[in-house]
């Protein structure tokens, strides 16, 4: 056990590393071209809420989405970059709706997962109120969740969120579930976010989990945008430590497309594929590719490819949404 929790502490610190190195070189490769504030946004502020990411699909109930995470459905915090705070830039939407579905295959005999969601973002003054409900069916059994959130710009260097959602049915939903995220608009021309936050998730069986998140997103003077983040979980019985982190980039501009690239991997201390079933302590990695693409003026397509890799199935298909700005 102690050579386990010595593992897990050095891939935590190696995820930390790598976060850190790639913002540093970000900054290098960028402080010297940035001459335009027109090269990010600084009041722009969208809480595309997941499905935080998006949301990864996922919803093992084992934690908001942006290009790198737009997903459809609700990401379990016990798999590798569930926990996504709302980012600013001007490479998500706001006051809009948006509705779609999904299908994925499972192997090893899990068999499949469907769905359908349907969610709104809408700004008053300094809130960008989000809202959503994912209904889905997993490992046999069906669910519908319901989540709604709030991002407040306190000034143009620091805004917070706190989104929170419950479901009816569904074992592998949560019973209840709270993520709340503090950001930081940092250098001349506020391109470097940085991102705190803290979750919690309470499953429909007896595991309960607190998490703490820490992030960057920055934004190039070309069209690209790198985000990274880590997450460190503890779940409960057991106080078992699972720490994950995602890296993510995106290339486009507003009104014409988005391709987001990004890849997740870490630690899942438990998965809960039945009312009484569940797979313990063990790595998985996911990659997900979205492309976002207006088609009018106001409106356009999501598709999502998704892929999921653990020691005990793979998981993998397609979701394809529609929004309309307004």
């Amino acid at each position: 056990m102690n050579i386990l929790h010595h593992r897990r502490r050095r891939f935590a610190m190696a995820l930390l590393l790598v976060s850190f190195a790639a913002v540093a070189g970000a900054r290098a490769q960028n402080s010297a071209a940035l001459s335009d504030v027109s090269a990010v946004n600084p009041n722009f502020v969208n809480p595309d809420s997941v499905s935080p990411d998006s949301m990864s699909t996922g919803s093992s109930s084992s934690a908001l989405p942006s290009p790198a995470s737009s997903s459809d459905q609700q990401t379990s915090p016990q798999e590798p970059a569930a926990d996504v705070p709302p980012q600013p830039g001007p490479k998500q939407l706001t006051d809009y709706v948006e509705a779609g579905g999904d299908y994925l295959t499972l192997t090893n005999g899990f068999g499949y997962w469907a769905g359908g969601y349907a969610r709104g973002v809408v700004t008053e003054g300094h809130n960008i109120l989000n809202a959503e409900i994912n209904g889905q069916h997993e490992f046999g059994d069906g669910g519908v969740y319901v989540a709604g959130g709030d991002t407040y710009n306190f000034n143009p260097d620091w805004y917070g969120s706190l989104t929170v959602g419950s479901s009816v049915g569904g074992f592998f939903w949560p019973r209840f579930r709270g993520d709340g995220f503090l950001n930081k608009k940092w250098m001349a021309h506020k391109q470097l976010v940085t991102a705190l936050g803290f979750g919690y998730y309470a499953s429909k069986d007896v595991h309960r989990d607190h998490s703490f998140f820490v992030g960057t997103t920055y934004y190039f003077t070309t069209p690209w945008i790198l985000e990274e983040g880590l997450r460190f979980n503890v779940s409960n019985p057991g106080s078992v430590f699972s720490p994950a982190g995602f890296v993510a980039v995106t290339h486009g501009r507003e009104q014409k497309q988005y391709l987001t690239l990004r890849a997740g991997f870490g630690v899942e201390a438990y998965q809960l594929v039945g009312p009484t079933v569940t797979l313990n302590d063990f790595q998985s990695q996911t990659v997900t590719i979205t492309w976002r693409r207006w088609v009018g003026e106001s409106w356009g397509i999501n598709l999502v490819g998704d892929y999921y890799h653990s020691p005990y199935y793979e998981r993998g298909g397609p979701s394809i949404g529609f929004f309309r700005e307004f």
